[in-house]
């Protein structure tokens, strides 16, 4: 385009010099006569009537005024111009008018041409900015939506990474919340299991040595056993013997067998068992404790687990916040410079007509311009060698003019 406009602004300059020109020619015959006196003369004779009629003929063919409208209608249809036509029809309709109208004609349409082409120069070089700053912007807007859509489709991943990360966090939260009440309920429940059983060994403890106080009080007061308690009448000696029908007893009942011999003796026994009681009575306060303290251990554990991931929950669920408002003040300035785009389009659009479209490109009609001002400058050379001043005004002298500059 830039080109372009150079090359039609040099043809152009070189139109205005040639009209100026031409003009100045003209200017030097306004005044001159544009018809042959009109002195009597003699009629012709047969003969050379017939002999001038060729010559009448000539003369119309070599007339400056007729080659001047030629000219400037072969012009008119070689462009296309109406206006050079219209012209052309005046000139041919005025051929008998003086010189100086006939060019006043030539010259008015001659800066008729070069105020079109001004204006169509301003009008270019309008068009071709306004076509390159409309561009520029367009590029522009669709390289800050394609930011602002890599922008927006980056913070709806992170979004959505956030989304489910936070999800995962209170699902967390919640198992390690359902993990530390069923961890309570199950130590509440070994708890009172141990509670009961120690003092179930209590009790069988207690139970046993009361049974033992009782039958060592028994056989010692059957006398079955020494003032220590520690032996009886017939320790060492084999469990009497009953026959099946004593007639008389030789002595008084001391008991079976010893009770505290091993394993059989009824005191024995019952120690060994209050022995076993008191075990599981100890067993059980330990497991008491390390199912305590386990237990403790645990809860504390999960404790910080669940108190991490609740912080981790909220910590992210702000990043979330933020993260959608940031989303949404992106989503408002793409739809913002979307609309922008929008209007640039259309503007776009709207200047190709004046523009760029039509039936003629501002080249050709450079140059068709070009043409019909070429044609008017020769026309105004026709018309300027016709009406030089000359030394015999004699139609016949100014007929040979018309016919050497014609040649």
């Amino acid at each position: 385009k830039a080109q372009e406009w150079k090359e039609r602004s040099a043809i152009r300059a070189g139109e205005i010099e040639a009209l100026r020109v031409a003009s100045e020619i003209l200017a030097k015959v306004t005044g001159v006569r544009t018809e042959a006196p009109s002195n009597p003369v003699p009629p012709p004779a047969p003969l050379e009537a017939a002999e001038e009629a060729p010559a009448s003929f000539l003369q119309v063919a070599s007339d400056p005024r007729s080659r001047a409208v030629d000219l400037l209608r072969t012009t008119a249809r070689t462009t296309r111009s109406k206006a050079l036509a219209r012209l052309a029809q005046e000139l041919s309709v005025h051929k008998d008018d003086p010189f100086s109208a006939m060019n006043n004609m030539i010259e008015k349409m001659i800066f008729r041409l070069m105020d079109e082409q001004r204006q169509e120069d301003e009008h270019k070089m309008w068009c071709d900015q306004e076509l390159s700053k409309t561009n520029t912007s367009m590029i522009q807007k669709e390289e800050k939506i394609e930011e602002l859509d890599l922008k927006l489709e980056g913070a709806t991943a992170k979004l959505q990474e956030l989304t489910n990360e936070i999800a995962e966090a209170d699902k967390m939260v919640a198992e390690i919340a359902r993990f530390m009440e069923e961890a309570t309920e199950i130590r509440g429940i070994g708890k009172k299991e141990n509670e009961v059983a120690i003092k179930e060994a209590q009790e069988a403890q207690s139970a046993i040595a009361e049974a033992t106080a009782v039958l060592e009080d028994f056989y010692k007061k059957s006398g079955g056993a020494t003032e220590d308690g520690a032996a009886f009448l017939q320790r060492g000696a084999e469990p009497a013997k009953l026959g099946e029908s004593p007639s008389t007893w030789d002595s008084s009942y001391s008991g079976v067998a010893d009770p505290k011999s091993q394993p059989g003796g009824v005191i024995a026994v019952l120690e060994r068992t209050a022995s076993e009681f008191a075990e599981m009575e100890a067993d059980t306060r330990a497991q008491e404790q390390t199912d305590q303290l386990e237990y403790d251990e645990e809860m504390k554990s999960q404790k910080i687990d669940k108190a991490r991931r609740e912080k981790e929950s909220e910590m992210k669920g702000v990043e979330k916040k933020d993260l959608a408002e940031e989303i949404a003040t992106l989503q408002k300035s793409r739809k913002h410079i979307s609309g922008e785009h929008e209007l640039v389009v259309q503007y776009m659009k709207d200047l190709q007509p004046a523009c760029v479209k039509g039936d003629s490109s501002y080249e050709d009609r450079k140059a068709a311009r070009a043409k019909e001002t070429d044609a008017l400058r020769q026309a105004q050379d026709i018309l300027t060698d016709a009406f030089k001043p000359t030394a015999a005004p004699a139609p016949k002298a100014f007929l040979a003019t018309a016919e050497r500059h014609g040649a």
